[in-house]
């Protein structure tokens, strides 16, 4: 059985664990008061951060080295939309960092977020409020979307791994 390679399935794990950190602080943020909520909003921006990074570097590993071959057992049709799922995925964990970038870059007010106090980065570009409009409107819906989409690749490969027998999780296990 062929595996992905170790540094794909780091990116892939370390990805995973951080998206699902991010989706847990600003649900427990959402109904705090504004001085609380920050506790849980500056690890999620700069989880945002290193999300956006492991992203760029998950797809340059992804352009110099190929992922296993698809298993022969998997319909057309399931691989061409696991094709386009990963594709998404891709789309989303870059866009979703960048649309919460100016969502809080344009409000013209922006602190630097503190990276886990090594570092400050300034996420400040500038007041506009259409600009800052359309980031938190751009985040919300693709938080919607990067949620099914999660849902639908655990569904997709443990219907591929119990129902079809195959040895989808095996290839991206450590």
């Amino acid at each position: 059985m062929a595996k992905y390679s170790k540094i794909a399935i780091l990116f892939h794990w370390l990805i995973a664990i951080l998206i699902g950190t991010n989706v847990l602080l600003v649900n427990l943020a959402e109904d705090l008061p504004r001085a609380a909520r920050a506790a849980y909003m500056s690890p999620h921006k700069a989880i945002g951060i290193s999300i956006l990074v492991l992203s760029i570097g998950r797809i340059l590993w992804r352009l110099g080295h190929r992922p296993p071959p698809q298993l022969d057992k998997v319909a057309g049709w399931q691989a061409k939309a696991g094709f386009a799922a990963h594709i998404s995925f891709y789309v989303l964990m870059i866009a979703m960092p960048l649309t919460g970038w100016l969502m809080i870059g344009a409000r013209g007010k922006a602190a630097p977020v503190d990276f886990f106090g090594l570092f400050s980065v300034d996420l400040a570009i500038g007041k506009n409020g259409l600009l800052a409009g359309i980031g938190k409107e751009g985040h919300e819906i693709l938080a919607t979307v990067l949620l099914v989409l999660i849902g639908l690749h655990v569904l997709g490969a443990l219907k591929h791994q119990f129902v079809d027998k195959l040895p989808f999780v095996q290839r991206m296990w450590p």
